[in-house]
């Protein structure tokens, strides 16, 4: 139980002492660069106009990897101690100062390729608290599922990592570490099922809350009895242990700690959330970004609302439409802000053995008033954008979208932060990918990519009167989680099936059913 002490308390100390602070530095950098999100969508941005917050950000990646590094050398220092029988807190200083001292650069660059290695087995095996808000590995499989290049690229990449570790450990340790966290992994899964099992039916609150931190006490046992494993040989010989219970005052803060936020995940009733067709489709049935495909998605999904796409023309006109080049929706190599309107809504877009012309934002919104369908306009920012598009378009259309009850996001926060300033009555939202900040205040909320959206960061966005979506969620696992973490609106590819997951999740809301959600490593797998 000592063991347990020492890894929960390196615990609580990186979930709630370290990675406030980190988001809080991250966030300030970004501020001064006035775009205060982290996307792989301003990565360009940030490296050509702010060289120097970009250092500061790196110089903060490595500060992260070094805690991770230091979190996992401090926990083995201590443990080494403690099987030897010899652990005092005066000691365990010494010990991790030696190791830091003894390590090297080299030393500490290979805990990289360790951490890559380490991580998703970690995070998929034990879900304590700092491993649940992660969300590593449903991070990692949507990204390299998009694309087959990307897939042997991940496996390529953690392949050598994996290489280099067992030529920095040896084959015989890193079994021996595999076998450890798959056997007390597997244990801790199985109070996991457990928990759930006992929870089914009507089960009182109670019950559940305290299954849930059984099971997370559970999870950290497991991953502190592994990593004892790791260090203990059978030749050493355990000496005698002080009996000094401070795991016991350990336990009660890990305890308490997690209450708050489990109470409020297991008793907080859920809302349906806005129901929104990404580019108006619903699966394959129509040319998206098309009046077609808005009408029959309309009349068989009666979607909340139709995200759509908003391109400048080459005379300064809007026409809908998605993609920077249009050959493969058209057939003609060419960008929207090189044609006219009137050349645009000429060509006919081919999707899914449906046909459908281009057609103009005018035309489009005409339509979705006549069917009473509330739009999210996505207003695509390119480097050829005319310097008064903005002003334009808020002056042709920012009375008639706040009139109608529709919104407006963008990839591009510098858009979101000057139309916000132009129409302050106009619902303006950051579209945003892979975000690992706190939420900005900026905007009236934002669209984020579901795989890095947690509880946390909801709760955050809300606490400020903020809109959070989840995009683009398109299997019905991931709905669910977006559901129980509160997301007020989910952004889909099928919405007939996000209609179906919110009525089985709305009618059948147990306590049984948020404790599989919980406990769920991989949603976007179902």
């Amino acid at each position: 139980m000592a063991g347990f002490g020492l890894v929960a308390s390196l615990d609580l100390v990186a979930t709630w002492l370290l990675t406030p602070p980190l988001r809080l530095v991250t966030t300030f950098l970004l501020a001064q660069a006035a775009i205060p999100f982290v996307s792989v969508d301003n990565v360009v941005t940030l490296l050509t106009t702010h060289p120097l917050i970009v250092c500061a950000l790196l110089v903060e990646v490595c500060v992260v990897l070094a805690l991770l590094g230091l979190q996992v050398l401090v926990a083995f220092s201590g443990l080494r101690l403690l099987v030897a029988g010899r652990f005092s807190f005066a000691g365990w200083l010494a010990a991790c100062r030696q190791q830091v001292v003894n390590l090297g650069w080299r030393g500490a660059l290979a805990w990289v390729p360790l951490l890559i290695v380490a991580m998703p087995i970690a995070t998929l095996l034990f879900r304590t608290p700092l491993l649940v808000n992660i969300k590593a590995d449903a991070f990692i499989l949507d990204y390299l599922t998009r694309r087959p290049s990307l897939m042997i690229g991940g496996v390529l990449v953690y392949a050598a990592c994996l290489f280099i570790v067992v030529r920095w450990l040896s084959w015989g340790r890193v079994k021996r570490a595999l076998g450890l966290a798959l056997w007390w992994g597997a244990w801790s899964w199985l109070v996991n099922g457990l928990v759930v099992l006992v929870n089914h039916g009507n089960a009182p609150t109670w019950l559940a809350l305290s299954g849930l931190l059984i099971a997370r006490v559970a999870a950290e046992l497991a991953l502190s009895v592994t990593a004892l494993g790791l260090v203990a040989t059978p030749q050493k010989t355990a000496g005698p242990h002080q009996r000094r219970p401070w795991w016991l005052l350990i336990l009660v803060v890990f305890v308490f700690a997690a209450m708050p936020s489990d109470w409020t995940y297991l008793t907080t009733k859920l809302a349906a959330p806005l129901t929104v067709a990404h580019r108006g489709v619903d699966g394959q049935n129509g040319v998206p970004n098309s009046i077609a495909v808005l009408k029959k998605t309309h009349r068989a999904a009666h979607p909340d609302f139709v995200e759509m796409d908003v391109h400048e023309t080459a005379d300064q006109q809007f026409v809908v439409v998605h993609d920077e080049n249009l050959k493969q929706l058209t057939g003609v190599d060419k960008a929207p802000h090189q044609l006219t309107l009137k050349q645009l809504t000429k060509l006919v877009a081919k999707q899914d053995g449906y046909r459908a012309k281009l057609v103009s934002f005018d035309d489009y919104l005409a339509a979705a008033e006549q069917n009473h369908q509330r739009l999210i306009v996505e207003l695509k920012a390119t480097p050829h954008d005319s310097k008064g598009l903005l002003a334009r378009f808020n002056q042709r259309y920012g009375a008639r979208l706040i009139k109608d009850g529709d919104m407006v996001h963008s990839l591009d926060y510098a858009y979101v932060a000057k139309l916000h300033r132009l129409n302050p009555k106009l619902t303006v939202l950051y579209c945003m990918a892979y975000n690992f900040t706190n939420p900005a205040r900026e905007a009236d909320g934002v669209t984020a990519e579901y795989s890095t959206l947690n509880h946390r960061f909801i709760d955050a966005a809300h606490q400020g009167n903020q809109l959070v979506m989840a995009w683009t969620v398109n299997n019905a696992g991931a709905m669910k989680q977006a559901l129980f973490d509160h997301a007020d609106g989910v952004i889909t590819d099928r919405v007939s099936t996000l209609n179906k997951v919110i009525k089985e999740v709305r009618t059948n809301d147990t306590l049984e059913s948020r404790l599989v959600n919980y406990f769920n490593p991989l949603p976007n797998l179902e």
